[in-house]
């Protein structure tokens, strides 16, 4: 749930696509989403709860969006939000209409505009990973399904770098954490301790493919 503002800038073009998966899928693109809701909210999948969940920081949603996010994604305006002026996700800015989305409590009871907006944002978050590797002189592709180590918590951890982890610690995180544990090493935690590796190791290795979002 990564409340780091940097990353907030205008949509770029897909440059570079991943080559191979995971040898072993632990499932479809839709089992991933359901297992990630459930760890965002706590509650079991199928729950309709979790669409009108909202934790103590008011990130809201099936999926935890945030003020940032959801700007981002075109739904929401703010100039004063949680990481750029707020200390929590306030949502006293204004809504875009953007799917006919005008108010908080909307967006709380539209499943399918949830389900929707998630893909967004995985496709934002895809773009601007590869954005900032671009400008960095490296590829995704010297990522995607290696085997990396890294020191989390001063304990040796080692994943394999699979397109659902990514885009699953870009949603913990932000895309520019991830490219900092990728290029740099560099672990992030979010705001309640949650590891990133965490989020790339339980989410990694299943079936999904940008096109297909």
């Amino acid at each position: 749930m990564g409340n780091d503002s940097s990353w907030l800038k205008s949509e770029m073009e897909l440059v570079f696509f991943p080559k191979k998966q995971s040898d072993i899928s632990k499932g479809s693109f839709q089992d991933m989403l359901e297992a990630l809701a459930v760890r965002e909210t706590g509650l079991s999948s199928g729950n309709p709860n979790q669409y009108q969940f909202e934790n103590p920081l008011s990130f809201i949603g099936k999926y935890q969006f945030g003020e940032i996010l959801l700007i981002r994604l075109g739904y929401y305006k703010a100039d004063v939000y949680y990481g750029h002026g707020a200390d929590k996700n306030y949502w006293r800015g204004t809504w875009t209409k953007k799917k006919g989305i005008d108010s908080k409590l909307k967006f709380l009871n539209s499943p399918n505009v949830q389900e929707e907006a998630i893909r967004e944002a995985l496709k934002v978050y895809w773009k601007d990973i590869n954005d900032i590797l671009t400008q960095q002189g490296k590829s995704i592709n010297n990522y995607l399904g290696q085997k990396k180590t890294f020191n989390d918590k001063g304990k040796s951890k080692t994943i394999t770098v699979t397109l659902s982890g990514i885009l699953a610690g870009a949603h913990l995180r932000g895309p520019d954490r991830v490219v900092d544990l990728l290029v740099k090493g560099k672990v992030s935690e979010d705001e309640f301790g949650t590891s990133i590796l965490e989020y790339m190791e339980i989410f990694g290795g299943y079936d999904m493919k940008i096109e297909n979002l």
